[in-house]
C-alpha cells in the first residue's frame, strides 16, 4: 500500500509540475512543458490550448545554446478557427538565455506564437506562423467602421500584445529571423527594444494590422522581405483609410535601421515611420538616420512612405498609385533621391519640414508632382514646436524628372526653396506659388515635348550590403497590382489562395457582377437563390459572371471549383483536383429603425444620475423622431439643426423577423450604449472609463435567432462626432463560407 501511495503521489506531481526535457531525440509535445537542452520535436499534428495569460506558453525554452527542431510538427490549439479573434495564449515562450534557434515549426490558433524576451542571438527559420490572431473588421464595402483602427503609438507595457503577433520579441539583441511566413493573421513580427538584428526571406504578408513592427529598436536590417497585403480600411471606389494598418511601422526613437530590397505593396502605408511620444513632447530624439532603399512600397490606400518629425534617407524606392508617395510631415535633413513615383495622388507632400534634398527623382502621371506648405498659427501639444522651428523651409529641389504630371511643384507658406536643373515634359504646370512664398530660386530648368522614363540606375553609394543567401522579394508579377486588388474580408485581406465571388458592382436594374479570382482552376454552378439569368453556367478562374436579383429575396450563389490546391481563409488544404465550395450570400432583411433624439443636462447625466436619465428618456418628448433602414451612422445629417452639440441620446428601435440561424450583433457606438432584445439587456456597455481604444467602441455578442424581436438601442453621447452602426449578420458556420 505504501508502494502505491507514493507511485500515486508521484503520478500527480508529474502532472501538476512542468515536464523539463533534457534528453536528445525526437520528443512529443505536452503541454507545459520546459526544454533546457536541444531537442527534436516528434513529428506530428498536436492540438493543445494555451493559457489565456501571456507570460508562459505551452512550451518554455530556457538556457544557453539550446536547438528545438519541430521537424514540420504542427501545433495548433482546440479553438474554433473560424472564430481567430477569440484565439488566446502564447505557443512557444523564451525568457533569458543566448545563442537559441527555432527552426520548422508551424504554429496556429493562438495569440501570440512567439515570444522572446531578453534573449541575446535569437535564431526564427524555417516556420510557419499564420492563422494565429486576428480581430473581426467592422467595416464593410459600404462604409467605413471606426472601431476598426488601430493604435500602435506606445508600447512601454506591452499594449501591442492586444493585437497578436507571430513573433513578438522585446529586449532581444542579434536576432535573425530567416525564412518565416506569417499570412493571414494581423501582425507578422514585432520587436520592442531590439537591436543589430536581421529580418530576411520572410513572407509577412496579408495581415489585417502589421507586417514587421519595431518600437524604441535600433540598428537592424530587414531586408528581402515579402510585406505585401498588411492592409485594412479600405473599399475600391469608396473609401481609402489604412486605418494604421502597414507592411512596416517603425515607431518611437527606432533609428540607424536598414530597410532594402523589400516588397511591401498594397499595404495601409508601406512604410510608416513617427517619431514617438517622447519627442512630441520634448522635441528631441526622433526615428533618425534609418536608410530605406530600394524597396516597392506601390498601392498604398494612403502613403507609400510616411515619415515624419525626424530625418532619413528615402532612396531609389517605387511608389506608384498611392494617395501620397512620401509623407514627410515635420521631417528635416531628410533626403529623397532617386525615387520613382507614378500614378499617386500627389508625389511627395510635407507640411513645416526643414532642410530637405529632394533630387533626381522620376515624377509620371502624378496628379500632383511636389507639394510643400505650412499652416500658419498652428499649435502642438507638447514641445515640439516650441523648442524647433517648425516653418517650411530650405528646400532643394533639383534634377528630378517631371511627365504627364497635372501639376509638378505647389508651394505655399514656404521660404528659401532652390528649383534647378529640372526635366519637365508634357505637363499641365510645372510651378505654382503664392505671395506667402519668400527667396524662392528657379533656374535651368528644360521643358520638353517627348516621352520621358523614369530613372532606372540606382545610387549604388548607399546601397547596402546585400546578404549572400538572401531571395528576391520585389516580383515583376503584374497580374494583381493595383488598389483594386486590394480585397477586404470581414477577416482581413482576401489571399488569393481560394476562390471567391468578389461582387464589383450592382446596377439600378438590379444586374450584380462578380469577380471570380483565387488559384487557376474551374468553377460550376452548385446551386442558386435569389437571382436569375445567370451570364454563364461555369466558367474558368480567374473569371467573372454576372446575375440579376431578384426583388425583396435572400441570396445564395453555391460554386463549385476544381484545379490547383486551395488553402481556405482559415487554413484549411485541399488538394488539387479536390472540389472546393465558395458562395455569395446576401440576407434579406427588412427593417425600419425609428431612432429618438433626446439631450440630457448635468442632472439627467446618464452616468451620474441614471435614475434620472432614464426618467428624461421616458417622460420627455424627442427633440425629433426618424425612420432610418438602417443604422450605418448616415442618419445624423436627417436630424437637422436640432442635433445637439454634445450631451444627447437615441433610442432605436425595431421589429424584426429573423431567419433561423446564429447571429453575430455587432455595434459600434459613441459614447455608451446599451442593446435589448425582447426587453432582455444583451450588451451592457455603458462605463465610459473602459473606452482607451478604438476598437472599445465596438461591442457584440452572438444569439441564436428566429421569428420576430424587438430590438432597442439607448446610445448616449458626450461629444459632438455621433456614432452608430449596428450589423447583424449570420455566423459562418465553417471555413467554406456555408
Amino acid at each position: 500500500m505504501k508502494n502505491i501511495a507514493r507511485f500515486c503521489i508521484i503520478l500527480f506531481c508529474l502532472s501538476y509540475y512542468p515536464i523539463i526535457l533534457t534528453a536528445k531525440g525526437a520528443i512529443p509535445i505536452t503541454k507545459k512543458m520546459v526544454i533546457t537542452q536541444s531537442v527534436t520535436i516528434k513529428r506530428s499534428v498536436y492540438k493543445i490550448n494555451a493559457d489565456p495569460a501571456l507570460n508562459s506558453g505551452i512550451i518554455e525554452i530556457k538556457g544557453d545554446n539550446i536547438t528545438v527542431d519541430f521537424n514540420g510538427s504542427v501545433l495548433k490549439s482546440r479553438m474554433n478557427e473560424n472564430f481567430p479573434d477569440q484565439f488566446s495564449g502564447v505557443a512557444i515562450y523564451i525568457q533569458g538565455g543566448k545563442n537559441i534557434t527555432i527552426k520548422n515549426a508551424i504554429i496556429k490558433g493562438y495569440k501570440i506564437a512567439v515570444m522572446g524576451r531578453d534573449v541575446h542571438n535569437l535564431k526564427i527559420e524555417n516556420c510557419n506562423f499564420s492563422y494565429n490572431f486576428r480581430q473581426h473588421l467592422n467595416s464593410d464595402r459600404k462604409r467605413e467602421d471606426l472601431s476598426d483602427w488601430q493604435s500602435y503609438h506606445h508600447n512601454e507595457n506591452d499594449q501591442w500584445l492586444r493585437y497578436g503577433a507571430g513573433i513578438y520579441l522585446e529586449s532581444c539583441d542579434s536576432m535573425v529571423v530567416r525564412n518565416d511566413t506569417v499570412m493571414d493573421g494581423q501582425c507578422g513580427l514585432m520587436m520592442t527594444k531590439c537591436s543589430d538584428g536581421i529580418i530576411y526571406n520572410n513572407n509577412f504578408s496579408f495581415n489585417s494590422g502589421i507586417g514587421i513592427g519595431f518600437y524604441q529598436s535600433s540598428y537592424n536590417k530587414v531586408m528581402n522581405n515579402k510585406l505585401d497585403w498588411n492592409v485594412r480600411g479600405f473599399s475600391y471606389g469608396v473609401y481609402a483609410r489604412g486605418q494604421d494598418a502597414a507592411a512596416i511601422l517603425v515607431y518611437e526613437q527606432s533609428s540607424h535601421n536598414i530597410f532594402a530590397y523589400n516588397s511591401a505593396t498594397h499595404s495601409g502605408d508601406g512604410f510608416f515611420l513617427w517619431a514617438g511620444a517622447y519627442t512630441m513632447k520634448t522635441g528631441k530624439g526622433g526615428c533618425n538616420d534609418n536608410l530605406i532603399y530600394d524597396n516597392d512600397f506601390s498601392y498604398a490606400p494612403t502613403n507609400g512612405v510616411e515619415a515624419t518629425f525626424s530625418t532619413n534617407k528615402i532612396i531609389d524606392n517605387t511608389i506608384y498609385g498611392c494617395d501620397h508617395g512620401v509623407w514627410g510631415g515635420y521631417s528635416y535633413k531628410t533626403l529623397i533621391m532617386g525615387n520613382r513615383f507614378g500614378n499617386n495622388n500627389t508625389g511627395i507632400a510635407i507640411e513645416q519640414g526643414q532642410n530637405n534634398r529632394i533630387v533626381e527623382n522620376s515624377f509620371i502621371g502624378d496628379k500632383m508632382g511636389i507639394q510643400l506648405w505650412a499652416t500658419p498659427g498652428r499649435r502642438m501639444e507638447g514641445d515640439y514646436d516650441k523648442i524647433r522651428d517648425v516653418s517650411s523651409m530650405n528646400y532643394v529641389i533639383q534634377n528630378n524628372l517631371f511627365y504627364k504630371e497635372g501639376r509638378c511643384i505647389f508651394i505655399t507658406h514656404s521660404s528659401n526653396v532652390l528649383i534647378q536643373n529640372n526635366k519637365i515634359s508634357r505637363t499641365t504646370q510645372f510651378i505654382q506659388l503664392d505671395s506667402s512664398v519668400e527667396k524662392t530660386r528657379i533656374k535651368n530648368n528644360i521643358s520638353v515635348n517627348k516621352q520621358l522614363y523614369p530613372h532606372n540606375e540606382l545610387h549604388s553609394q548607399f546601397a547596402p550590403m546585400e546578404i549572400k543567401d538572401a531571395g528576391e522579394a520585389i516580383t515583376s508579377n503584374k497580374d494583381s497590382l493595383g488598389r483594386r486588388y486590394i480585397m477586404m474580408t470581414e477577416w482581413g485581406p482576401y489571399d488569393f489562395q481560394s476562390p471567391i465571388l468578389w461582387r464589383t458592382k450592382t446596377d439600378s436594374d438590379g444586374e450584380m457582377d462578380f469577380d471570380i479570382p483565387g488559384p487557376r482552376g474551374s468553377w460550376k454552378v452548385k446551386s442558386v437563390n435569389g437571382v436569375y439569368d445567370l451570364s454563364a453556367e461555369q466558367g474558368g478562374v480567374p473569371g467573372r459572371i454576372s446575375v440579376h436579383k431578384k426583388p425583396n429575396e435572400p441570396i445564395d450563389i453555391i460554386l463549385e471549383y476544381s484545379g490547383q490546391e486551395v488553402i481556405s481563409p482559415f487554413g484549411k488544404k485541399y488538394a488539387a483536383g479536390t472540389s472546393y465550395v465558395f458562395s455569395y450570400k446576401k440576407m434579406y432583411l427588412p427593417t425600419t429603425w425609428k431612432v429618438q433624439l433626446f439631450s440630457f443636462t448635468d442632472v439627467s447625466d446618464p452616468i451620474k444620475y441614471p435614475s434620472n436619465f432614464e426618467k428624461m428618456l421616458q417622460s420627455s418628448s424627442p427633440l425629433k423622431q426618424i425612420s432610418v433602414k438602417e443604422l450605418d451612422n448616415s442618419f445624423w445629417n436627417k436630424f437637422g439643426s436640432v442635433l445637439p452639440n454634445g450631451k444627447f441620446a437615441t433610442i432605436s428601435s425595431a421589429k424584426i423577423n429573423f431567419p433561423k440561424a446564429y447571429y453575430r450583433i455587432g455595434i459600434s457606438a459613441g459614447d455608451i450604449v446599451k442593446v435589448y432584445i425582447d426587453n432582455k439587456l444583451v450588451i451592457n456597455a455603458w462605463d465610459p472609463s473602459k473606452l482607451i481604444y478604438d476598437a472599445d467602441y465596438h461591442h457584440q455578442v452572438f444569439l441564436p435567432l428566429k421569428g420576430q424581436h424587438t430590438i432597442r438601442i439607448v446610445q448616449a453621447q458626450y461629444g459632438s462626432y455621433g456614432m452608430l452602426y449596428v450589423t447583424l449578420t449570420p455566423v459562418v458556420k465553417n471555413d467554406q463560407g456555408r
